[in-house]
């Protein structure tokens, strides 16, 4: 029988089992442990306890990573009351998990942006277990998909709502009432979400420069670019990357 936790750092651990037969005790509760498309995921402020079947040896692999906004996606995973997942693809676990190894141990050019993206892809396939990312099936109008194309198409553009009108051939007012009845939000509310999106994705990359994201951006300078995302992140740029653990290019200079 082996126990672990809690540890001293916060954080996520994913554990499955490789070989052998067993159990796991997570806070009050058992689940049975056995070579099958099963994940857990558990705290790392939580103690679990694996006890092998008679006579068997029960061999696990696991990963942890921490990060902002984790609590958000346990409660969402309701990891508290159902630690353990049947994934129906578990081979993308199983070759992430190689990948992130292979990364860690040997640290390439930007090593770290490469694993935060794998752990990204791991989340999403545990979100999509729990049918939490299950797509919405909705009619949309044809000038709304090709507005979405468009934005889609050109993430950098500093798009206005006037020439998204003018490229589906609608007047202002008809297409913000249209865009807002399909997508549920105005035009403006939609890019800057997006023009938000594409900002984390920029600074996750450490190669590039704070001025340099604003300049993609089509900010006037870094300084109203940083008020933006402190405005809808809650964090400056800089916190932002000094949460995921991110050195960049304006901190190595420095």
């Amino acid at each position: 029988m082996a126990s672990w936790g809690p540890l001293t750092k916060t954080g996520v651990g994913v554990t499955w089992v490789v070989a052998g037969r067993g159990r796991l005790r997570l806070n009050d509760t058992e689940w049975e442990l056995n070579p099958s498309p099963c994940f857990c995921i558990h705290g790392a402020d939580q103690v679990w306890t694996c006890i092998p079947a008679s006579g068997a040896v029960v061999v696990t692999r696991a990963f942890w990573f921490g990060g902002p906004g984790l609590d958000g996606w346990l409660d969402a995973l309701n990891v508290n009351r159902q630690p353990q997942f049947r994934l129906p693809r578990p081979a993308r676990i199983h070759r992430a998990y190689r990948t992130m190894l292979q990364l860690v141990r040997h640290r390439p050019p930007n090593w770290e942006w490469k694993v935060h993206l794998l752990l990204v892809a791991t989340l999403g396939e545990f979100l999509r277990a729990r049918q939490l990312l299950a797509p919405v099936v909705r009619a949309q109008p044809p000038a709304i998909t090709q507005v979405l194309n468009a934005i889609e198409s050109d993430p950098t553009r500093d798009w206005k709502s006037s020439e998204l009108a003018a490229a589906v051939r609608m007047s202002d007012t008809a297409f913000r009432i249209l865009f807002r009845k399909t997508m549920h939000e105005s035009p403006h509310a939609y890019l800057q979400r997006a023009r938000l999106a594409l900002a984390r994705e920029l600074l996750m990359d450490p190669t590039l420069r704070i001025k340099e994201i604003a300049r993609r951006l089509h900010f006037s300078s870094g300084y109203y670019f940083s008020n933006f995302f402190r405005q809808h992140a809650g964090v400056r740029p800089t916190e932002f990357r000094q949460h995921l653990g991110i050195k960049s290019n304006d901190q190595r200079n420095t």
